[in-house]
């Protein structure tokens, strides 16, 4: 009788109740397998990576914090594929284009502990390939953001008053006065010169940075969630944070300013954007801590772990990360608090 999830878990000192059924277990003498399904790497149908069936990394990482076993190292592999099931170049869709690009991060900076599986290693060659051989652009943001805040749901609102109440920057996310901060930046990739439909290289559209600040060299990349407790929190802000050390600080995919264009075809800069800049990345995992803040696997203890492991990257501290909590009675607008 082959062993369960829930009995390699335990072999190793780990108790998660929530971990997906659709990802698949194995653990030999020091090494976890970890198999995902070819839609939550974005192969065929494709779902959100922030989905608890395709966030490796957060999996990766609580596992890590919580194994009895220091040396554990964990593989990670995909479901009936080959090598063949990416023969190169641009990648079939923006979720493949996304995974490809954080399995090429995360290896390269969490190698003492992370391998990819054979056919996972040449696949994730040839995307590097790719993105060294290639120009890219990004999309700056072509509005400002909607000011209907009465349709606004919990999660928009509570962005809207982190970037528009000072005392809340103050207060809660230590940040110095006069620091520039905006909302929704996109992260998008295309590749050539300029966007469209039939060149993306990452998702596009709403895909985006809830908010994000420039804290002297160091931009802040927040990463919000509202009564909404995802272990995906972690994927993203991994996700965002090299993004935004990859396109405004190495500039390694061949950034510029980000391309808009009006119907005048007149250039021009919404959000801030063109404030972007410094020397470091700090990614910010911020959730409320009353109510349904953090979900079940992330404990403080573990929470605290997570961010030690996250923090010894490869990356000679140019990308750092931080959990911050807060309570939603702390914000008000207009004289009033959000309720308990």
């Amino acid at each position: 009788m082959e062993p369960t999830q829930r009995s390699i878990l335990t072999s190793i000192g780990v108790t998660l109740r929530d971990f997906p059924k659709s990802i698949e277990l194995a653990y030999t003498s020091h090494k976890l397998v970890m198999r995902l399904t070819k839609e939550a790497a974005g192969f065929s149908n494709p779902i959100n990576m922030q989905d608890n069936r395709a966030c490796f990394e957060a999996w990766c990482l609580i596992i890590k914090a919580k194994a009895s076993d220091s040396s554990l190292e964990i593989e990670l592999d995909v479901d009936d594929i080959t090598v063949a099931s990416y023969p190169g170049g641009k990648p079939a869709n923006g979720h493949l284009g996304r995974f490809l690009y954080r399995i090429l991060k995360f290896s390269e900076q969490y190698k003492k502990w992370f391998k990819l599986s054979h056919d996972l290693e040449e696949i994730k060659e040839k995307f590097k390939n790719y993105l060294d051989s290639n120009k890219f652009v990004t999309s700056a943001p072509d509005k400002e953001p909607k000011e209907d805040i009465a349709n606004y749901n919990l999660e928009s609102y509570v962005e809207y008053l982190f970037c528009d109440s000072i005392s809340a920057q103050k207060d809660i996310l230590n940040l110095p006065s006069r620091t520039t901060i905006d909302r929704q930046l996109p992260v998008s990739l295309f590749e050539g010169t300029k966007p469209s439909t039939t060149n993306v290289v990452f998702t596009r559209g709403k895909s985006a940075v809830d908010f994000w600040a420039v804290d002297g060299d160091t931009i802040n990349v927040y990463e919000l969630k509202s009564d909404n407790p995802m272990v995906g929190i972690i994927t993203e802000i991994f996700f965002y944070s090299n993004y935004v050390h990859d396109v405004f600080i190495s500039k390694s995919l061949d950034h510029g300013k980000g391309h808009v264009t009006t119907l005048k075809d007149k250039e021009e800069t919404y959000r801030s954007y063109d404030k972007i800049g410094g020397k470091k990345v700090k990614g910010i995992m911020l959730s409320n801590s009353n109510r349904k803040g953090w979900h079940s696997s992330l404990d403080k203890p573990t929470r605290n772990k997570v961010k030690e492991i996250m923090n010894k990257n490869d990356m000679s501290e140019a990308i750092q990360y931080e959990f911050l909590e807060y309570q939603l009675n702390q914000l008000k607008i207009g004289g009033y608090y959000i309720s308990k």
